[in-house]
């Protein structure tokens, strides 16, 4: 069921969020790397902005090149982050929790949700995420997350060292064929749509939390290659982008 928008009042805007840090590891100033000729956050920040139900799109960063890039893309880049926020081990609920206080204050508003975006994770089919805001405003979740199912299933191909030093079934299960396993998914990391509760508490995996199965491709960039696989999936599908 899909609800109509005469029934989605000021209590159902959402923050969309896209982290962007500028001490990348993997990847040196990673958001920055150039994909056809773009930065690879500008088609996270492009996307977020096709959706009427997003309030505000915002970017938080701590680096002022990344902020400069992003609002030259049309993100609001309305406070930079703190650096005890930007560490390598700082939780991602921490810093969607310091970015939804900060935007309710500045705006003045009271958000429903925070729909977190990772420039990392660009391949992305808007009926999913769609749908997903959707589920999220229809049912009131606590967060609706996409997630894919896993090709090789954990119960049936992994393996654990034992104490004896053997090789062993990482399952209690003993599976015998791949289609008796129990289905597993795999986060994709896509889209988090967290409800402002999840966020305030930092609740990772909530108790209510709705499952989106994609069946669509996606791609987790960490290392230079993948920005090459990421490139190439753009190419097949004929989006080419002129040299600035």
């Amino acid at each position: 069921m899909v609800v109509s928008e005469n029934n989605r009042n000021s209590g159902s805007l959402l923050l969309g969020v896209i982290p962007a840090r500028g001490g990348s590891k993997g990847i040196k100033k990673k958001s920055l790397q150039k994909v056809l000729n773009k930065p690879l956050i500008s088609y996270t920040i492009e996307h977020a902005l096709t959706y009427r139900e997003i309030h505000k799109s915002i970017v938080t960063t701590d680096s002022p090149e990344i902020a400069k890039v992003a609002r030259q893309y049309g993100a609001e880049v309305p406070f930079m982050r703190p650096g005890e926020l930007a560490q390598d081990n700082t939780p991602m609920l921490d810093v969607l929790k310091h970015a939804l206080i900060e935007c309710e204050r500045l705006y003045a508003l009271r958000f429903k949700g925070v729909v977190l975006f990772d420039p990392t994770s660009p391949v992305r089919k808007k009926a999913d995420i769609q749908k997903m805001i959707n589920i999220f405003l229809d049912k009131n979740p606590d967060l609706v997350i996409a997630a894919a199912r896993c090709k090789r299933n954990p119960h049936f191909h992994m393996l654990k060292i034992n104490n004896s030093g053997y090789a062993q079934s990482a399952s209690k299960g003993n599976f015998t064929r791949r289609q008796d396993a129990p289905a597993v998914f795999d986060i994709t990391n896509t889209c988090w749509i967290f409800s402002r509760r999840a966020v305030l508490q930092c609740w990772r995996m909530p108790r209510k939390t709705i499952m989106y199965e994609v069946n669509s491709f996606y791609v987790d960039i960490d290392q230079q290659d993948d920005l090459l696989f990421f490139e190439y999936f753009l190419k097949s599908r004929g989006k080419h982008v002129k040299a600035d």
